[in-house]
């Protein structure tokens, strides 16, 4: 009955959007089994800026590929079907923004952060894939996208009260507008008929611990996503200033020593980065 409630709250709010053009394409074809890899790469290369945000992320260094994805041809061979359907949905969120000021960068910026911090502690904890890690790590924050579609100027509101009253967003979420982010999210990831895993690394990122009534599959992505998140969170990453927060760390079996090491190199990392994946 509450999900019902809520349901009603967030259609009367906001619009949930389909599937963005260039991504249901690509979805569509990917599930033919007749396609042919010309037919992917026509679809892709066909929209260059697409085409090179999808590059430019196959190619960071946190992707773990020792050689360089130099074309649409090769990212097809070298990442497989699988990780590209998924990376094409990532990829293609940056166009779901209505308008891309400062405050849609600071978005897009967090989650290129969580997904390349993400996919480091996917490499060291090797509770997942750095893939898989990247991906989730990418999607995680698509309810935010549309939330601040739907209302621009209310939602720059909500964030900046983070800074003023040092709570978290979610929070301030619910107590403004009845739902969170993480709630739209979930209509989205229905709506759009997205893998399972990712639906739930959408839904409970900022859930802990994950709730035993769902896949005990997907507890350690949604784990690794969510400490990467804080890890962004303290650094201020996609913010205009650093939120401190508790790092779950022990979550993931690692030590506070392991966390300041892989923070270190993290920050170096996305430093270096930073201007190529967000350009």
């Amino acid at each position: 009955m509450q999900e019902e409630i809520i349901e009603r709250i967030v259609f009367r709010t906001v619009d949930i959007p389909s599937l963005p053009p260039i991504a249901m394409k690509v979805m569509n074809l990917i599930q033919d089994n007749y396609a042919s890899l010309k037919a992917l790469e026509e679809i892709i290369s066909r929209d260059q800026g697409f085409a090179t945000r999808l590059l430019r992320i196959a190619n960071s260094p946190y992707y773990g590929r020792d050689r360089k994805i130099e074309d649409i041809p090769q990212a097809l061979l070298l990442i497989g079907f699988e990780t590209l359907k998924s990376l094409v949905i990532a990829t293609s969120l940056r166009d779901l923004h209505r308008r891309f000021g400062i405050f849609e960068q600071r978005l897009w910026e967090h989650s290129l952060g969580v997904a390349l911090c993400s996919s480091l502690l996917a490499m060291v904890t090797h509770m997942a894939t750095t893939d898989e890690a990247l991906v989730c790590g990418l999607i995680h924050d698509v309810g935010k996208t549309v939330i601040n579609n739907a209302m621009p100027e209310l939602y720059i509101q909500i964030y900046e009260r983070i800074y003023k009253e040092g709570r978290l967003l979610t929070e301030l979420e619910d107590e403004t507008l009845g739902f969170n982010h993480t709630i739209i999210g979930n209509l989205i990831a229905k709506k759009w008929k997205l893998p399972e895993k990712l639906e739930m690394v959408i839904t409970y990122h900022h859930t802990y611990p994950y709730p035993d009534y769902e896949d005990q599959a997907f507890a350690d992505i949604c784990n690794i996503v969510r400490v990467a998140d804080q890890i962004c969170l303290n650094l201020g990453i996609g913010l205009k200033e650093s939120f401190i927060t508790k790092i779950d760390y022990e979550s993931l079996g690692m030590t506070e020593d392991a966390l300041n090491e892989l923070v270190g190199l993290f920050k170096i990392k996305f430093e270096k980065q930073k201007e190529f994946l967000l350009s």
